[in-house]
């Protein structure tokens, strides 16, 4: 009788950490490919502040005058504080970094941030910064920070998201839909200071 129990309650117990797993996603999200891997497993990088100091680089150094490609111009990985004023922000859905489970209305996804030199400025000629789930875990007020021409100091780590090249002025001027200067993003945002 004991053991018909014990047997049972292994059964269960085993069907319930199976499901938990299966429906946790993984640093590499779904990615389809090894370079998507590689990419989500970037943007999902923790986004608690590690103990190494940032290099504080001036924005206009992703945001120039040239048309020239520059996914080789920074190191992915790197940690890395700007300063610039938030065009606009916008909660997004599923992504293959949340294995498409993110949602806008429940906000459990990412916040896209259009980052500038002037809040005067185009969105085309912006930085795309990003919140990510991991964030919102660790300051979950983390909305007071999204103003719209508030100037700001973000800190994270870079990362070349090449998935939105046909969007980038510096990877596709004679695209359509040209909505950021580059492809270089902070993604995870780690701080978030309001100047």
């Amino acid at each position: 009788m004991y053991t018909r129990k014990f047997l049972l309650t292994l059964s269960v117990l085993g069907l319930f950490i199976t499901t938990a797993l299966s429906q946790r996603c993984p640093p590499s999200g779904n990615g389809k490919t090894a370079k998507e891997k590689h990419l989500n497993i970037l943007k999902n990088h923790s986004a608690r502040i590690p103990v190494k100091q940032s290099q504080v680089l001036p924005l206009n150094l992703f945001i120039t005058r040239s048309h020239k490609p520059d996914s080789s111009k920074f190191k992915e990985g790197a940690y890395v504080t700007v300063e610039g004023f938030i065009l606009d922000f916008a909660e997004e859905g599923p992504e293959s970094c949340n294995c498409n489970k993110g949602s806008k209305s429940k906000k459990t996804g990412d916040v896209h941030i259009a980052l500038a030199l002037s809040s005067k400025s185009k969105k085309s000629n912006c930085m795309i910064v990003e919140i990510t789930p991991s964030f919102k875990k660790l300051h979950p007020d983390y909305q007071k920070y999204l103003v719209e021409k508030s100037k700001v100091r973000i800190t994270g780590y870079l990362v070349y998201d090449y998935l939105h090249e046909a969007n980038a002025a510096t990877t596709c001027g004679s695209c359509t839909n040209v909505w950021r200067k580059t492809c270089w993003e902070i993604h995870p945002i780690t701080k978030i200071e309001v100047l």
